[in-house]
């Protein structure tokens, strides 16, 4: 067994090779290793996304990262919290990403993807930028220093109505690790900057194989209604949701798929199409292999955005 993903409605008897729970509530915050991510859940009344490895599990936290690790696995948070200002919360997530690498660097990792749900995604300060600008501008610094290439790390960006700011991760030894890019989308990193005046660094997907095993995993990171690098189906998310699911099977088969573990954010303003949500996936994904989240993408005109881990 590689790193195993799975949705429960119970947390498991034994924790010991449980490297990470997820639950999804409205706040963010930590308790007896349960993460939950800010994003509030919409077709269950409660649901925990649970990560089990093949060895035993060591949680510590080292320079303020809150880390669990196994032989092979690292998967780790950070919560920032009192966000006073641009430059300061740019400094602060330039911090966190910087203790983030060192730590996986020095255990001989990769990191394979990362999640960010920050506050009031899209709102401007006085400079005109947003959180969204902050994250990337703050991880294009980090990344100058650590990629030569664009083997960057997967990654989705979500909004959430929390004050607070979590950004996690999960790495792996690696046999093998190869970022991949979706063939009817321009990769972020060369956008127009007409669509973002910041660089959005990251890949569309990776590929990986864990040390322990032959057997390939991949991570898709938040996939929304764009091609080219245009938004397509402004407002309209039925349709938005059709051409996600495009750009998410790019990567993978999602029928029959039981390996498949998918994430589907929804925005606020679309919770009363949720009926109609949900008999639109439940034609394209295992019915008890998605969960739908709350949470704000990162145009002001996408309404709904897919992310997941499968095997190859």
């Amino acid at each position: 067994m590689s790193i195993n993903v799975f949705l429960s409605e119970k947390l498991p008897e034994n924790k010991d090779k449980i490297i990470s729970t997820l639950s999804f509530y409205k706040n963010i915050h930590c308790l007896n290793n349960v993460l939950s991510i800010g994003t509030p859940i919409l077709n269950n009344k409660s649901l925990y996304e649970i990560w089990e490895v093949k060895d035993c599990v060591e949680h510590k936290n080292i320079n303020g990262i809150n880390i669990s690790i196994s032989k092979n696995y690292i998967f780790g948070y950070t919560i920032i919290e009192n966000i006073e200002s641009y430059d300061k919360l740019k400094s602060r997530i330039s911090s966190e990403y910087f203790n983030i690498f060192n730590l996986v660097n020095q255990h001989k990792m990769k990191i394979v993807k990362i999640w960010h749900y920050l506050p009031q995604l899209l709102k401007k300060y006085s400079n005109q930028k947003t959180n969204y600008s902050v994250l990337c501008e703050a991880r294009e610094n980090v990344y100058k220093s650590y990629y030569k290439d664009f083997n960057y790390p997967a990654a989705t960006v979500i909004g959430i109505e929390e004050d607070k700011v979590l950004i996690y991760f999960l790495a792996s030894a690696c046999k093998s690790y190869d970022a991949i890019e979706n063939k009817r989308q321009i990769s972020s990193y060369n956008y127009p900057q007409t669509i973002f005046s910041e660089k959005p660094m990251f890949s569309r997907a990776v590929k990986f194989t864990p040390s322990d095993l032959s057997e390939q995993k991949i991570v898709i990171s938040g996939t929304a209604s764009i091609k080219g690098y245009k938004s397509m189906h402004e407002l309209e998310v039925i349709d938005q949701l059709n051409e996600s699911i495009k750009n998410y099977k790019t990567f993978i088969n999602t029928e029959n798929n039981s390996s498949n573990i998918s994430r589907v954010y929804l925005s606020k303003s679309q919770v009363n199409k949720i009926i109609e949500i949900k008999e639109l996936l439940n034609k394209k994904f295992l019915s008890k292999k998605y969960i739908i989240l709350e949470g704000d993408i990162c145009r002001k005109e996408l309404l709904v955005e897919i992310e997941g881990i499968s095997n190859v």
